[in-house]
């Protein structure tokens, strides 16, 4: 990382050294992406939340997770108007509107 062409992963190298930064917990999780051009709004829904059980290696393409939660989060954001096709569109009866962490989810094991 220390010679990486990319000054980002220099940064992040230089503060995991300088300020013994290291990662508590991996996040993984799949992802659904949409665009409604109207309003520039995005629509992500993520599900099969898991966690690196006891493995920090986030670079591990064979980590071993485990499922935190069944739950699929359904995410809108917008910049300028949220269009009534939309709203309607995500509008879902018997649901709520509240704040999820993926990150805290997945630290349940540490």
């Amino acid at each position: 990382m220390r010679t990486s062409e990319n000054e980002l992963v220099r940064e992040l190298y230089g503060k995991m050294n300088s300020q013994q930064l290291r990662p508590k917990t991996i996040v993984d999780y799949d992802r659904e992406a949409f665009v409604y051009p109207a309003g520039n709004v995005r629509v992500t829904m993520d599900y099969n939340i898991r966690t690196g059980l006891y493995s920090t290696d986030f670079l591990d393409m064979d980590c071993v997770t485990v499922p935190v939660t069944s739950a699929v989060i359904l995410e809108v954001k917008w910049d300028e108007f949220l269009p009534s096709a939309i709203r309607d569109a995500v509008q879902l009866e018997g649901r709520h509107t509240s704040s999820f962490s993926k990150y805290a989810a997945c630290r349940i094991y540490d």
